[in-house]
């Protein structure tokens, strides 16, 4: 009977090529699984002598030697190089590639960084870096690998925005639609990971990314093949095992994929199954996807290049201690020494079973209860004997009672015990474990036996933890490459606290004041502060437009991927405590040793016997060869460049000279400034001195016209009595014009007050001291104050 299957003939054909694909895959990954058959065995053999869930090679008897190792020297190595080479997490160290002035790369390089640093935090990269070394000492291959995970939010749009996009649509004749499509939607999310969309593709609900971020998972050996190769640059695929419940199949993978493969008893059979659905996940980097498959061959989902790196695979190169040239098949670390590990562990079953016959035990004749009683008494108890004198006479106790020779014994367990320490320093040798590692050390020797000790006994430590910040340099810089592609400019900007997008005050240019209307008359105070006030608005408009190409540069630069490579360097500080410690000792070395440099050569620069220069290239020669890190070493360049720049200019005063020079000018102005105070008190004691004089020749005219005033009425009294007798007066020499006389009083009283109004103000104004060229002062002289334009 046929099989039911209502798929079309078209779909029947898809799912066979699709089935044909899924069945090409799963055989080579079984193929790279064959390949590294041996190793894998090997590396579970030392996983169970982990745990203790192994038999040691049978050198004796099983009953003899047990069933685990007593001694498990491999988890007393795997236990102590772990913590030796990762035991603090690793820190991006970003910066400009080059030294030159590139004001948006050292900004995206400070963003990268701080983006870095948060997912390294958030996403505990330390514990992943932990389990990827314990896979790499244990079964000879660590892997970790990086996921992008992000959640999509709809925006909601407000009633404006639907009658614009309306709008739009109408005009477009259906384009936006076609532009806010579902399959749009989807590939932004495995594109670029710009989520802001165009003006042309505004629809009335819009989704877009958010809460971006990258995981770290550390993969286990077992769950990992990768193509053949013989440099891991050249691997064409990747592929990791997947374990999926049944009940999530429609939510995780592509339903409609899986339905053209399957006919219906297929699909009936999937549903009802109960098992979780297995399978691999495999990178293509001929095609840049990822195909999912499962064990029976069925492509689950095929998704587009989901990461975008230069380098397609999402894991850096895998970390085996033991790796060689031109093959990329680890070799099981304790495969190298687990015949010493199950002869050291034969010795230690040996030593365990002589210590367990080494008992106090003896015999002695039969028919002696006395002796018995004895041997059955406690600690400090006397028991009494019969016969006391027989018992001497046939040589006491020891004549009486044999004991088993447990002397044999011991000589044979110090003779273990030796072997036993030397198969250990044999293994201790294979393996790189150093005493001074372990923390060890005898009494005896010297600090310099032991500083000898830790710079040549751990130099295999040493290159395993290089390799371990070789993986984290990696890891970082394939960050550095997600980051300004998936994360939105948002995210970025909230996340790091540097802007990225212009605000509104940005994008607003700062206009000038208003110029006064054509004809009017401004006061020349008026014109300097309108003159002032367009002066700062230049200045700020050219700082706003400095500071929006600014931002459109480091925009441009995160789209820009493999530019921004070229002008940014990414390394990773040490993942060791250790070498934190020493670098802290290199520091205090360096300053003891700096303060003693400038100490000698500072004389010599100040007296002119050595430049400026010469001694800051000596010194950052020197400073080179102290490991001070990358912020110290670019600080020391600019100090030599700097030295170089001043070297052709005209030596700068000491501070000596400077403050000399300074009270100089002080003293001067001061001098200046009594000089002037001087002046205008002698001015207005001559202006006083003039008013006094004014005032009494004033005074002394009003006396004289009082006297010819008083003349004058004698006079006219005379004459009237001689008219009265009959005599004609004679005419007066001294007549008075009494209007001419006032009105010159008058004259005189006003010259007199503008005079005194303007010694009151030329005393209240301030001054304004006069130099000469080279900088004296010569005179002080008042200082124009701006009047107040009265209201119209």
């Amino acid at each position: 009977m046929a099989k039911a299957d209502k798929r079309t003939p078209d779909q029947q054909k898809q799912g066979a090529a699709l089935r044909e694909e899924g069945s090409k895959w799963r055989a080579r990954v079984e193929a790279a699984g064959k390949l590294e058959k041996q190793w894998m065995d090997d590396a579970e053999k030392a996983v169970k002598a982990y745990t203790g869930e192994t038999k040691s090679d049978d050198l004796s008897t099983s009953a003899t030697l047990g069933n685990t190792y007593d001694f498990n020297i491999l988890f007393a190595n795997v236990e102590t190089i772990v913590p030796a080479i990762i035991n603090s997490p690793p820190a991006p160290d970003i910066r400009r590639r080059f030294a030159d002035e590139d004001p948006a790369a050292k900004d995206v390089a400070e963003l990268i960084e701080r983006a870095i640093r948060k997912q390294v935090d958030d996403s505990k990269l330390q514990v992943e870096l932990e389990g990827e070394a314990q896979d790499g000492f244990l079964a000879g291959r660590g892997i970790i690998r990086l996921r992008f995970k992000s959640d999509i939010v709809k925006d909601e749009t407000s009633n404006a925005e639907l009658a614009d996009a309306a709008e739009r649509s109408n005009v477009d004749d259906g384009a936006g639609e076609a532009d806010a499509s579902g399959d749009d939607v989807r590939g932004e999310l495995y594109g670029a990971g710009n989520a802001d969309a165009g003006p042309g593709s505004a629809a009335p609900s819009q989704e877009r990314l958010a809460n971006e971020c990258i995981e770290f998972e550390a993969v286990s050996w077992r769950d990992y093949r990768h193509g053949p190769a013989k440099r891991w640059k050249d691997r064409p695929w990747d592929a990791f095992r997947f374990v999926v419940q049944r009940e999530d199949e429609g939510a995780v993978f592509d339903a409609g994929l899986i339905s053209i493969q399957t006919d219906d008893q297929e699909k009936k059979a999937r549903g009802e199954g109960d098992s979780d659905l297995c399978g691999w996940e495999i990178w293509d980097k001929g095609s840049r996807k990822v195909i999912f498959i499962d064990d029976n061959g069925v492509v689950l989902k095929k998704v587009d290049d989901p990461l975008g790196l230069t380098d397609f695979f999402c894991i850096p190169a895998p970390v085996q201690p033991i790796e060689l040239t031109g093959r990329l098949m680890p070799v099981n670390p304790f495969s190298i020494y687990s015949r010493l590990a199950d002869e050291l562990d034969l010795t230690t079953k040996r030593i365990g079973v002589i210590t367990r016959h080494m008992k106090v035990k003896g015999w002695y004749s039969g028919d002696a209860g006395d002796i018995a009683n004895m041997l059955a008494a406690d600690d400090t108890e006397f028991v009494p004997i019969g016969n006391a004198d027989i018992w001497a006479a046939n040589g006491g106790l020891s004549g009486a009672v044999a004991f088993w020779p447990v002397e044999k014994f011991i000589l044979v367990l110090r003779e273990l015990y030796s072997a036993r320490e030397q198969t250990k320093q044999a293994i201790y040798e294979i393996t790189g474990i150093s005493d001074i590692v372990r923390g060890a050390s005898q009494a005896s020797e010297t600090a310099t036996a032991q500083n000898i000790k830790t710079q040549w006994g751990s130099l295999r430590i040493q290159k395993m933890q290089r390799m371990m910040e070789r993986c984290a340099r990696d890891i970082f810089v394939m960050m550095a490459e997600i980051i300004p592609s998936k994360f939105s400019h948002e995210t970025l900007q909230q996340m790091t606290g540097v802007q990225i997008i212009p605000t509104q005050q940005d994008l607003t240019p700062v206009q000038p004041p208003p110029a006064p209307p054509p004809g009017a008359q401004v006061p020349p105070e008026q014109q300097q502060q309108l003159q002032q006030a367009t002066q700062a608005a230049q200045q700020a408009e050219q700082q706003r437009q400095a500071k929006v190409a600014k931002l459109q540069s480091i925009q441009q630069l995160l789209t820009q991927r493999l530019a921004m490579m070229y002008r940014i360097d990414v390394e990773s500080d040490s993942t060791v405590k250790a070498d934190l410690t020493r670098q802290k000792a290199e520091a205090a070395e360096f300053m003891q040793a700096a303060g003693a440099y400038w100490t000698a050569v500072g004389p010599l620069i100040q007296q002119g016997e050595l430049s400026k220069e010469v001694a800051v290239e000596i010194f950052a020669a020197n400073s080179r060869l102290f490991n001070l890190g990358k912020s110290v070493e670019d600080v020391l360049e600019k100090m030599v460049t700097d030295a170089k720049a001043q070297a052709g200019q005209p030596p700068q005063p000491s501070a000596e000279q400077q403050k000399a020079q300074a009270d100089a000018k002080a003293r001067e102005a001061d001098q200046a400034a009594k000089a002037a105070d001087a002046k205008t008190r002698q001015d207005a004691a001559a202006q006083d001195m003039q008013f006094k004089r004014e005032q009494h020749d004033m005074t002394m005219a009003e006396k004289r016209l009082d006297l010819q005033s008083k003349r004058q009425s004698a006079r006219i009294d005379q004459n009237q009595v001689l008219l009265a007798n009959g005599i004609v007066p004679p005419p007066d020499p001294e007549q008075i014009d009494g209007q001419a006389v006032l009105k010159e009083m008058a004259a005189q009283r006003d010259m007199f007050g503008q005079a005194l109004a303007a010694l009151i103000q030329a005393l209240s104004q301030p001054k304004q001291i006069i130099r000469d060229a080279q900088g004296r002062a010569v005179t002080a002289i008042p200082m124009q104050t701006p009047t107040q334009q009265p209201v119209q």
